[in-house]
């Protein structure tokens, strides 16, 4: 809500309005038309006044400051069904937000606040002061945009009025301003729309030479274009065969790619009573032996990623020499776009001890540590075996180790 006070300072206070029986006071004071149903104020203050006489703004301040004035104050609001207002009124007072102003003999208010029997707080509804001359007041306007409200506070009496009520003051200002502000506005939007028609029919007339001109460069342009598009295909198709050939060439140079690995580990195996180590044994023990050893071999591309890979190796037996075994693989490995790879071959194990050689099945796996820009690669990589000699029992027939596989360019 958007309040806007005023303030005017009369010079006579008016009375507080009582009906002559009512109120205790002469029969002078009030008279009652019987038509309009108006009460006539002759004389102020008496036992109905709201406060003791305010003289200045500082005494009305704090008059109207008292807890028992505030109180009733709040009730005549009620009465006059204006509560809405009651922080507004509170505060023009509170702030001396009034002005000083004189009522005219004949002037009617819409009702004035009194004390009935001189306690009860209250109001009386259309009263005209009709006294000998204008009593002095202070008077307030509280404007919600809504409603202007004009309020006068008579001097002799305290007995709060309300003068007038009225449509918005404020917003009939405002409304004013703003259908000013759309008539400038339109005037405004009609001479820049004729301005803007000038303009465009100039640009028009010029956008018509831009335009004819601009077919003509197009033209050439297009022209041109054409030909530097029949040099860049010619280009591109040169490009292409080049980079065609030398990719044909990479394939056919990695196609084929020796790698050499190096590892260690352990195998547990069983051999017969005829073992090259002549243990002399009755039984078929199982002997886990430490190994270390290494192979190599050679990378065959295949379409998809995949490699087929045949290798010899040896594992030498740190515990038994006697058992150390010469071995093939032949790989098939799956790789990834980061060069690790995982893979499954058959093999044979132990071919130089022809009682003891055993078909193995392979499985490994190879992650890169380093990488060079030219494909060479420097794996780690383990590898497990299963000696399908006595695959009927693999816990005790197996091996496996770990190391590094670099693998050349």
């Amino acid at each position: 809500m958007t309040i806007h006070v005023h303030a005017r300072v009369h010079a006579v206070c008016l009375a507080a309005l009582l009906g002559f029986v009512t109120f205790g006071l002469p029969a002078d004071t009030f008279a009652q038309a019987s038509t309009d149903k108006v009460h006539v104020a002759r004389r102020l203050g008496g036992a109905s006044r709201f406060t003791p006489a305010v003289r200045n703004v500082q005494n009305l301040q704090k008059t109207f400051a008292r807890p028992r004035t505030q109180r009733d104050l709040t009730t005549v609001l009620k009465i006059a069904e204006l509560s809405h207002l009651e922080a507004e009124v509170k505060k023009a007072i509170a702030d001396g937000a009034v002005r000083e102003v004189t009522f005219a003999p004949g002037s009617t208010l819409q009702w004035m606040a009194l004390r009935r029997g001189g306690t009860r707080a209250d109001i009386l509804r259309l009263v005209r002061w009709e006294g000998a001359k204008p009593f002095a007041g202070f008077e307030f306007v509280i404007d919600d945009l809504k409603e202007t409200y004009t309020f006068v506070i008579p001097q002799d009496c305290g007995n709060i009025s309300l003068v007038s009520r009225e449509p918005s003051r404020e917003q009939a200002r405002r409304d004013a301003e703003a259908a000013a502000a759309r008539r400038a506005e339109e005037e405004r939007a009609a001479a820049a729309r004729k301005a803007e028609e000038a303009r465009k029919a100039e640009e028009a007339r010029k956008a018509e030479e831009a335009r004819k001109a601009e077919e003509a460069r197009r033209a050439e342009e297009a022209r041109r274009a054409e030909e530097a598009r029949k040099a860049e295909e010619a280009r591109k198709a040169e490009e292409a065969r080049k980079a065609e050939e030398a990719r044909l060439a990479e394939e056919r140079e990695l196609s084929i790619r020796p790698f050499v690995a190096a590892f260690g580990g352990k195998q547990r195996r069983q051999y017969d009573e005829n073992d090259p180590a002549g243990l002399g044994t009755a039984f078929l023990p199982g002997f886990c032996d430490p190994l270390f050893g290494g192979k190599v071999g050679i990378e065959k591309a295949l379409k998809n990623n995949w490699v087929f890979a045949p290798a010899v190796g040896y594992a030498f037996n740190t515990d038994e020499s006697d058992r150390s075994s010469l071995f093939v693989d032949a790989e098939i490995n799956k790789r990834f776009g980061n060069r690790a790879y995982i893979g499954t071959g058959l093999g044979l194990w132990d071919i130089t001890h022809s009682d003891f050689i055993t078909p193995t099945a392979l499985l490994h796996f190879g992650l890169p540590l380093w990488k060079g820009d030219d494909q060479r690669t420097l794996f780690f990589v383990t590898e497990g075996r299963v000696l399908l000699r006595k695959a009927s029992d693999i816990d005790s027939n197996y091996q496996f180790w770990g190391g590094l596989r670099y693998l050349f360019r």
